[in-house]
């Protein structure tokens, strides 16, 4: 397993924020629609359960998420021991990259934003960009600091968003891996990162891709419990199908969706890594092996057709989103 173990450095950081000083946005309303989770139908890694949490799809929001969420106390007692696995082995790392110079030329300002020990810094440093940022807490920040050609900032979003704004400092591309899926009111977050970007600055995310079509046939048809709804983990779960419409609300235009290995495809094919945890390394080596088929027979071109085309059906276990502010 990959393991970054960050602590207070970067979630907990970001949900006192959304939570407590967040004053430019009102809290949002929130109505759900359909069929609701609750009770057994949750899975809680955390000694304490919320009894009263719902997950259901939210009209405002335009996504499934907690509610009401949990508070800052409870989320701040979870994640103090808290271990994130880390999604991203060095051949995704090495494929955002490629995916960024789709889009940006190596002299563009780049932030990732809760960079970790600076690990997807540092591919993109190997890959040719050049003028690259991170921010990071605690630890953790006394580890990536150490990385050389690479500046590192001890900020939360809502210092970095002062900084700029004195330093009269944009960035070209703000990436955040697998943290809106974390926070409270994740639009919210969405929006104060817009301050950072220049005009024609975008935002590059991955997000878990739930409620997804091959989601739904392995649950009708295995009768389990939804997997993937692991509180106080996740408090928001965004699928392809809608995530142009909450990139909408936050003032965003989507330029482009692909995904990673559609790992349900295991599970219809009778690897089942949930029923049985123990097939997850085994999954996880075959589709390593599938995809460096591609990348070492110089076929990496037709490895991301494939991906974008999962990405328009709407399959794929997690997205990765380019943005462009608006």
């Amino acid at each position: 397993m990959y393991i970054i173990s960050k602590g207070l450095s970067l979630i907990i950081i970001l949900v006192r924020i959304i939570l407590d000083r967040i004053g430019a946005y009102e809290s949002m309303k929130h109505t759900f629609t359909g069929r609701t989770y609750s009770g057994d139908e949750i899975t809680w890694r955390s000694k304490s359960i919320l009894s009263d949490l719902k997950i259901g799809f939210c009209e405002e929001c335009g996504f499934f998420h907690a509610h009401p969420y949990p508070s800052e106390d409870f989320l701040s007692e979870y994640y103090q021991y808290y271990e994130i696995p880390c999604p991203l082995h060095s051949e995704e790392r090495d494929r955002i990259a490629r995916l960024l110079f789709k889009r940006v030329s190596p002299s563009s300002s780049i932030i990732d934003i809760g960079c970790g020990k600076g690990e997807m810094l540092s591919t993109l440093l190997a890959h040719g960009f050049k003028n690259l940022y991170g921010t990071e807490f605690g630890s953790m920040y006394d580890e990536s600091k150490k990385l050389e050609s690479i500046n590192v900032l001890p900020y939360n979003i809502v210092d970095l968003c002062d900084w700029c704004e004195k330093e009269n400092k944009s960035f070209e591309c703000a990436i955040l891996i697998n943290v809106f899926e974390h926070v409270p009111e994740p639009i919210n977050l969405m929006k104060m990162i817009k301050k950072i970007l220049s005009p024609d600055g975008i935002l590059m995310f991955i997000v878990p891709n739930d409620f997804s079509k091959l989601q739904a046939v392995y649950l009708e048809k295995t009768k389990m419990k939804p997997w993937f709804l692991i509180l106080p983990d996740h408090v928001n779960f965004f699928s392809l199908d809608t995530i142009d419409k909450v990139m909408e609300k936050a003032g965003y235009e989507v330029l482009h969706k692909t995904v990673q290995y559609p790992l349900e495809f295991f599970l219809l094919q009778g690897d089942d890594y949930i029923a049985m945890p123990e097939l997850g390394k085994i999954c996880h080596h075959k589709r390593v092996e599938f995809e460096r088929s591609f990348t070492t027979t110089d076929k990496t071109s037709d490895l991301e057709a494939i991906y974008d085309a999962f990405a328009r059906v709407g399959i794929g276990r997690d997205m990765y989103i380019v943005a462009r502010s608006v």
